[in-house]
């Protein structure tokens, strides 16, 4: 039965790894995909039917998949509508995504994770703005307020303290206008962000009315 023998760095996609089976590379895919996997386990191939034995039409569906992941994780419906628009047919594209899922290639969980860190700990985004990306994406709502919970909890983090990291940023383009205006165009940028209403005022109360609210700082936006 193949083996995974190794995961390593993509030397020429960064952010992703080489799934190596049986010493030899099977595929190229976002490093977020290949969480889970490790040396030792089955191959992602090993639990599928042989592609010797397997529909040719399956096989080239499922490897045109493959060939989609390795540019960019995606949620398992985003990766089934983009399947059908390059013309795949519908019962291959079913075969492709169980097989992937199964593989853990595929996992919308493991991805809106991914997509809510990105969301949190980097460019400063508000819950609501992240639940309407990953709906896009076709990621269920259950499984990305799941997500941006744990990350959440992983950060130590929670919405106002984003939505004060997202204020400062912001502040820094503003340091030209008195503070009335100031005020008001972080107002509207927050709330055009998604944040309610209340964290919105508490935000803006912890950047500009804090007696020791720090000056704007030099991270990039």
């Amino acid at each position: 039965m193949p083996i995974i023998t190794g995961i390593v760095p993509s030397p020429d996609k960064p952010g992703h790894v080489v799934i190596l089976v049986d010493g030899v590379a099977f595929a190229t895919v976002p490093e977020a995909s290949a969480a889970g996997l490790a040396p030792g386990q089955d191959s992602p191939a090993a639990g599928a039917e042989p592609p010797r034995k397997a529909a040719a039409g399956e096989q080239k569906t499922y490897e045109r998949a493959l060939r989609l992941l390795s540019f960019r994780a995606r949620s398992a419906r985003e990766l089934e509508k983009r399947l059908i628009e390059k013309g795949e047919p519908p019962e291959h594209v079913a075969t492709a995504i169980a097989r992937l899922s199964a593989n853990g290639l595929l996992d919308d969980a493991r991805f809106a994770e991914a997509k809510a860190r990105s969301g949190i700990v980097g460019k400063p985004r508000s819950r609501r703005r992240i639940e309407q990306d990953l709906a896009r994406k076709g990621v269920a709502r259950d499984v990305a307020e799941a997500a941006i919970r744990r990350v959440m909890a992983d950060e130590g983090t929670d919405e106002l303290a984003v939505a004060e990291r997202a204020a400062r940023k912001k502040l820094r383009s503003l340091s030209g206008l008195d503070p009335m205006e100031q005020r008001q165009k972080l107002y509207a940028f927050l709330a055009r962000q998604g944040y309610a209403p209340d964290v919105v005022r508490r935000a803006l109360r912890a950047v500009l009315d804090a007696p020791d609210a720090p000056p704007p700082d030099d991270e990039g936006a």
